[in-house]
């Protein structure tokens, strides 16, 4: 027997508009409960790329129970349920090295090793930070190359934050021959940093003999520097104190061996 319209929409209209009701009403509450937790999170100090991510899997979260609730109507909502999580159990065995990635970016995320922008070394990469997604982490080498490294890795390796402080310390050995003058080679350094207006006076700059080596003596530069000016001041001490050396007669020797032959004579 052939249902007519007006049966359909008796039949299935109550359970049809039902269903409709709770997937608008659910979305409305989830745009509103998302946009609350926006502005809670907004409020913290976590990173942006943290707010996205909470935002990320409470959307999903949100939506996931709206499309269950709306479906118990016509599914059983136990066998739903049931279903769904015998396929999330798959899901997990089948990218459970994702996973170890996802509970790393959470690590990362709360944590907070490092932000974007930093320069930072993991596992003997080094780069500046670009991104940080729940499955990996995006460097920028100094050669502008792109490394992505899955945060599983990231999480486990050693990492070292070289923008984590303000000012680092600027340490450069530098030799003159044992014949050298060590005292004017000492103020001639001085002489240098001080005029480096890159060089921070406090803490004071050092100038200490480290070591007595085979061919040379060895004199470190301690100073501190801001750690945006790091590598342009590390370079232009080079340069000048080459120039300067050369100016006043100071060599920088070369690694050398003297060989002393001895003769036995037959008496």
């Amino acid at each position: 027997m052939k249902l007519n319209l007006v049966d359909i929409v008796e039949k299935y209209g109550p359970t049809l508009l039902n269903t409709i009701l709770v997937l608008v009403i659910g979305y409305v509450l989830s745009k509103l409960i998302l946009s609350l937790t926006k502005r809670a999170i907004q409020k913290t100090r976590l990173d942006p790329v943290c707010h996205k991510f909470i935002l990320s899997v409470l959307k999903i979260t949100l939506y996931t129970l709206v499309i269950i609730i709306a479906s118990s109507n016509y599914v059983n909502t136990s066998s739903l349920v049931a279903a769904l999580s015998v396929v999330g159990v798959a899901i997990s065995l089948a990218v459970k090295d994702s996973l170890s990635n996802v509970a790393g970016g959470f690590i990362l995320l709360f944590t907070k090793p490092f932000k974007v922008g930093d320069f930072v070394e993991i596992d003997g990469l080094s780069g500046s930070v670009q991104s940080i997604t729940i499955l990996q982490t995006k460097l920028l080498s100094f050669d502008n190359k792109a490394l992505f490294i899955p945060n599983g890795q990231v999480a486990a390796d050693k990492i070292i934050n070289y923008s984590a402080e303000e000012n680092r310390l600027l340490a450069i050995p530098f030799s003159i021959a044992y014949e050298a003058d060590l005292l004017k080679a000492k103020d001639l350094l001085k002489t240098i940093v001080e005029s480096e207006e890159m060089a921070l006076s406090e803490p004071a700059p050092q100038f200490v003999v480290t070591e007595h080596a085979d061919s040379a003596i060895k004199i470190s530069v301690r100073v501190w520097v801001k750690t945006s000016d790091y590598w342009a001041l590390n370079f232009r001490l080079l340069e000048r104190v080459k120039l300067e050396f050369d100016k006043n007669g100071i060599s920088i020797p070369f690694n050398q061996l003297d060989i002393h032959i001895v003769k036995n004579e037959e008496k």
